[in-house]
């Protein structure tokens, strides 16, 4: 049975400190960027972690110089740096603070038998993940113990991070350490929609045992902080080559699917509350 979406306000949550940890340099912003957005300006102190945003050096993988090549850089730009440059912009045009991790994105890990973790497919921007991977439990561990040491510095009160509706091992990591995380220093979590991912292949929330989802929170937005996150969206240019290409129309898409989820209309994003089975705490 299809369970009605609450109307939320990320004000009446109350976050005095709202820490959002995305996986990628543009996920929290496509995603909740007028949350965050109405938080500051409700008075809250947001900041925001980026996980996967550390220095690659060279050799790159063909997959991480194809995508280097899509994102319009030269094999001599800092394609990392160019890209943390292009956050700090957006969340910045939003009024939020950041932080970027030191964990190196997909396209540019290794295995432990020297092989790159993602190829590039032949004949498009696609990339496939090693079908003999292996788990990433050591990785998600480390970055649980970041996002703890940021929390204590920080004491957020709210915590927000991606659904990894995305079956990306980024977002899974990220999502699972967050998870954990909240759990051991005793902060509520909520999980974004990503977008606009989510809006292309849709896909379910499994989340790791002793977690469960609450019922979907739809967060309304003005007209204004929407405008506001489109521009910031706008900040990650190198991105919007994949996103807002030919035939794309990913502003037009995002307004569509906002007014699609919201009970009264208008804008605004998904958010869901996570519950933890008291027996698993």
């Amino acid at each position: 049975m299809k369970r009605d979406k609450a109307v939320t306000k990320i004000s009446t949550m109350p976050p005095r400190r709202l820490l959002a940890i995305s996986p990628h340099l543009d996920d929290a912003v496509l995603s909740f960027g007028a949350g965050l957005a109405q938080a500051a300006r409700d008075g809250a102190e947001v900041l925001v972690d980026t996980v996967f945003a550390g220095t690659a050096p060279p050799p790159y993988s063909a997959a991480a110089e194809r995508m280097h090549a899509v994102w319009g850089l030269s094999p001599e730009d800092d394609a990392p740096l160019h890209r943390r440059n292009e956050d700090i912009a957006a969340l910045a045009h939003l009024g939020l603070a950041y932080r970027h991790g030191r964990f190196l994105d997909s396209i540019y890990r290794r295995l432990p038998d020297g092989r790159w973790l993602t190829d590039h497919v032949e004949g498009g921007q696609k990339l496939a993940l090693a079908q003999d991977s292996p788990g990433d439990d050591g990785l998600v561990a480390e970055i649980k113990d970041d996002i703890e040491a940021i929390v204590a510095e920080f004491e957020p009160t709210l915590i927000v991070t991606c659904a990894a509706v995305v079956d990306h091992p980024d977002n899974l990591a990220t999502r699972d350490a967050a998870l954990s995380a909240a759990r051991a220093m005793n902060v509520p979590i909520r999980l974004w929609e990503d977008l606009p991912y989510s809006m292309f292949t849709p896909g379910k929330v499994e989340l790791p045992p002793g977690f469960h989802l609450g019922g979907s929170e739809f967060v309304p937005a003005t007209a204004e902080n929407w405008k506001r996150k489109n521009e910031a969206v706008e900040c990650y240019s190198s991105q919007l080559t994949m996103l807002n290409g030919r035939n794309k129309n990913l502003f037009a898409r995002l307004d569509e699917h906002a007014r699609k989820n919201s009970p009264r209309g208008g804008f605004g994003e998904t958010i869901w509350p996570v519950l933890v089975d008291e027996d698993n705490g």
